[in-house]
């Protein structure tokens, strides 16, 4: 049985919600395998969603978006404009930007970096992965 997925995604003063079909376990993965495709499938939606709202495409409630990549087309369902983030999401889009701002500097400087410091690069872009994780894991259980 598939089963429908409603998450949402937050693009400046814009949140979009969206509806796309969860697939049915592989056979040939094991649990965690299932879990760890279904994670980068909804990931990837994510992205999918966002780069689409930061190309200016401004969707319609009920209008129905085809992703060759996913190979599933997502279904629009609420859209709140000039949607202010909250505490937490705010904090945490505040330290994403300041993380991404960091790796910049990190990736611009002098071609002569250490490799502590490119190495430091990637880990910059592991915490900001963790960070929302953690904070859509608090979101969850209502803290």
């Amino acid at each position: 049985m598939k089963k429908i997925v409603n998450t949402c995604v937050i693009c400046g003063n814009l949140k979009v919600y969206y509806d796309y079909i969860k697939s049915e376990p592989s056979e040939t993965l094991n649990p965690m395998g299932n879990f760890y495709r279904w994670s980068h499938y909804h990931k990837e939606t994510q992205r999918f969603m966002e780069t689409n709202l930061q190309n200016g495409m401004l969707p319609k409630i009920d209008e129905e978006i085809f992703s060759d990549k996913l190979c599933s087309s997502l279904k629009i369902t609420n859209i709140i404009y000039g949607y202010q983030r909250d505490g937490g999401e705010g904090f945490i889009h505040n330290l994403e930007k300041e993380f991404l701002k960091q790796r910049d500097l990190i990736r611009n400087s002098d071609k002569k970096t250490p490799k502590n410091l490119q190495n430091l690069s990637n880990i910059i872009d592991k915490v900001i992965r963790k960070s929302r994780r953690v904070y859509n894991f608090f979101k969850r259980v209502n803290l």
